[in-house]
């Protein structure tokens, strides 16, 4: 028994002591190394030359492994900057000193809390695992944009603006190009090297608000013996500069201060603390000058840093990011001129696109863009006079058919993917949509009906087919339901919802892309007539562009006659409405805004009643024929006797309720206007093969709209179920290029 119990007790010890030297050595793993954030501050000139240096210098690796996330340290960091703070609020609060430094701190810890939750929230150890890690050096380990942030921060002390980090960022690049994933990192990297910075400034005034407690306590005790025993209170000065290894500055000086503001003589503790302050080679005088000059530079460098984080967090990234993106540089080299006159997200959708085919390929992103253009290139040196109207072969003079179109197919023949199997699969789901979607659904379906069978089997002892055949009756239903559900959200899920590129129009609207609102609806009364021309006026207010028009397609109610009395009214005050409208906005400008169209009433013998024909997809028929000059129409009312038609290439229809949002009606003739996104009309069939004749954007309930009644609040911004709400991922849309026309908004 007892040597049972010593086994148990040895192995237990033995247990125990693995155990503390396997703790003790992750510690000491996971121990961050200390940065050097207070080198040299740099000149302009100096630190460009300083960036090169580096950039030669930086040897990196971007195969995948193991990282201590950034998170641990940017926590590490800010909780001691927490605890930092909150020492100088409790000293604060006893009415105590604090360093001069501190009080920066005290204003701005907000903006620190802020930028850490941030971090906390966007900061993901995968994306970061992506970026390049320097191979050698003394942030080796470290991934390569921060050691270039670091390096930023600590030879600018903290004061850094948008100009200092471009010609900085340009200047490395010089002799280093950088990941366009580095350069999206930037903002986070940048935040971390200043809370990092922050961090080495709060230990400073840590030590330093240390040395004045210990001053403000010896203080107390000479307040305390003064006037009852001299040599003691001279013994203490002494002991207490004794037992320092050197003489600190920022407890002398404090302790100085203190004795100047107490208001008594201190004749013999000066002389005992110049004494000995002789001894170790100093003086008050010359102790005091240098702590004044380190808390000027402590507070100079933490007012730096926070001011930086200030600027950066409300600084507007995307233009510093084409600024310094060398791929973006390539890109704007687009033969056909069209990618610089895309916006901000479209470009951003191309960068992205060729980080991902370059991590496909195994290429370098350069190389990627610099193929894409020179298809392009290629496209557009070999095309002649015929091809100049055929959209189909303008699509392959514009980088984007390769990088987001069907010349995918060219850069995919020439280079070959890392991962095989991905890229036939991803050419089955876009060859095959259909077979793939409808075959996923068949496939659960019978997957169901094949347990419901088999249950029967073994439930049913006679008439296994009977029973079989009524499972399957039974099961057939909510089976496919189950899998249509199942089906459409993977799909919603595994793919991304499918982006449309759009041109920025900085300059409005161009004439060449004259566009005009139509609102096809039925005139019932005059009341609702001037409610129409009030939500006609609504749109132009919140879309106001040179070469945007806006319509009233009008006709008369269901009726039992081929006219009714209250008629002319109706067409006087649509005339009228139009009339006050163009005065109001359109005096002087040469041309009307506002247009009113109304159609004659026809028989319908099915109906037996008397309305326009073919109702609004009538209206919208017979207002495009209108535009193409076609003189049959039943249109017999005109507010203009010469419409601006000869300049119209794009029509937006709304349906009388639908509101069209502030500055969306550019967005849609921008989105339309791409050349990725225009209309390719097989001549044959008469159908559009590719890009788009039709566009639909995203529709969305209004809020009040949607809190009318019990019914409208379960069904409104819920995105997937309506096809007239707001549809962020549609099905169709993302797997097989076309979408379900709710008819609420289009433009043709």
């Amino acid at each position: 028994m007892d040597a049972y119990l010593r086994l148990v007790i040895e192995g237990t010890v033995l247990i125990g002591c693995t155990l503390l030297i396997l703790w003790i050595f992750l510690m000491k793993a996971g121990k961050s190394p200390r940065l050097n954030m207070r080198d040299a501050s740099l000149s302009s000139e100096e630190l460009e030359g300083h960036a090169k240096r580096i950039a030669i210098e930086h040897a990196v690796s971007i195969k995948k492994r193991a990282i201590k996330s950034p998170i641990v340290r940017m926590n590490e960091n800010y909780k001691f900057i927490l605890n930092v703070y909150q020492d100088l609020n409790e000293d604060l609060q006893k009415k105590a000193a604090v360093p001069p430094a501190s009080e920066w701190l005290l204003d701005n810890f907000y903006i620190i809390e802020k930028q850490v939750k941030g971090m906390r929230r966007d900061l993901k150890k995968s994306d970061y695992n992506r970026l390049p890690i320097l191979k050698s050096g003394p942030l080796k380990g470290q991934i390569r944009i921060f050691a270039v942030a670091v390096e930023l921060v600590a030879h600018t002390d903290g004061q850094i603006n948008e100009k200092i980090l471009t010609d900085y960022l340009k200047a490395y690049q010089s002799h280093a190009v950088l990941f366009d994933r580095e350069i999206v990192a930037l903002p986070m990297m940048i935040t971390l090297a200043l809370i990092e910075n922050i961090r080495v400034l709060c230990e400073e005034i840590k030590k330093t608000q240390g040395q004045w407690h210990k001053a403000d306590k010896i203080f107390d005790k000479w307040l305390e013996n003064e006037g009852y025993d001299s040599k003691k209170t001279i013994k203490l000065f002494e002991d207490s500069l004794q037992t320092l290894d050197e003489a600190n500055p920022s407890f002398v000086e404090h302790l100085f201060y203190r004795l100047r503001r107490s208001g008594r003589s201190y004749v013999e503790v000066l002389r005992t603390m110049d004494e000995n302050l002789n001894k170790l080679g100093a003086t008050t005088e010359e102790i005091t000058q240098k702590e004044h000059g380190s808390q000027s530079v402590n507070t100079i460098s933490m007012g730096n840093t926070i001011t930086s984080i200030h600027f950066f967090s409300a600084l507007d990234w995307s233009e510093l990011f084409e600024s310094v993106s060398m791929v973006e540089q390539i890109l704007k080299q687009d033969p056909d001129g069209t990618y610089p006159l895309m916006d901000i997200a479209t470009r951003s959708h191309y960068r992205t696109r060729v980080e991902e085919l370059a991590l496909g390929f195994g290429v370098s992103e350069i190389y990627l863009a610099k193929e894409a253009i020179q298809f392009a290139a290629a496209a557009y040196t070999g095309r002649d006079e015929s091809q100049l109207t055929d959209a189909a072969v303008q699509k392959t003079w514009h980088v984007g058919y390769y990088l987001i179109g069907k010349g995918l197919k060219s850069l995919e023949n020439k280079e070959k993917k890392i991962n095989s199997f991905r890229p036939k699969a991803e050419s089955m789901g876009i060859k095959n949509p259909g077979v793939l979607y409808l075959g996923s659904m068949g496939l659960i379906t019978l997957l169901f009906l094949f347990v419901a069978v088999r249950y029967s089997n073994f439930t049913a002892s006679s008439h296994l087919v009977l029973f079989s055949v009524l499972a399957i009756l039974a099961v057939l239903i909510p089976a496919s339901e189950i899998a249509v559900d199942a089906v459409n959200w993977i799909v919603c899920h595994a793919l991304k919802p499918a982006f449309f590129p759009r041109l920025q129009l900085r300059e409005g609207i161009p004439e060449s892309m004259s566009t005009i609102v139509a609102v096809p609806t039925l005139l019932s009364d005059k009341q609702r007539v001037t409610e129409l021309l009030a939500g006609l006026e609504s749109h132009y207010l919140s879309n106001r562009e040179e070469h945007l028009y806006f319509a009233l397609v009008g006709a008369f109610s269901d009726a039992d006659k081929s006219a009714m009395k209250d008629d002319p009214g109706i067409i006087e005050t649509a005339l009228a409405g139009i009339s006050d409208l163009n005065q109001k906005y359109a005096a002087g400008a040469g041309s009307d805004k506002f247009y009113f169209f109304h159609r004659d009433s026809q028989y319908n013998e099915k109906n037996d009643k008397w309305f326009g024909w073919e109702r609004k997809r009538g209206a919208l028929m017979e207002f495009n024929d209108l535009i193409m000059g076609a003189t049959d129409t039943s249109f017999v009312y005109a507010s203009a006797k010469k419409p601006p038609f000869d300049h119209i290439k794009y029509v937006i229809t709304l349906d009388s309720d639908t509101i069209l949002p502030m500055g969306m009606a550019k967005k849609m003739i921008a989105t339309m206007a791409h050349p990725l996104n225009r209309p390719v009309v097989d001549s044959e069939r008469g159908v559009v093969v590719e890009g788009y004749g039709l566009m639909q954007p995203r529709i969305e309930v209004e809020n009040e709209s949607s809190n009318k009644s019990f019914f409208s609040r379960i069904f409104t911004g819920q995105e997937g179920i309506d096809p007239y709400a707001t549809a962020i991922s549609d099905v169709y849309q993302d797997l097989f290029g076309e979408g379900i026309l709710s008819a609420k908004a289009f433009m043709i």
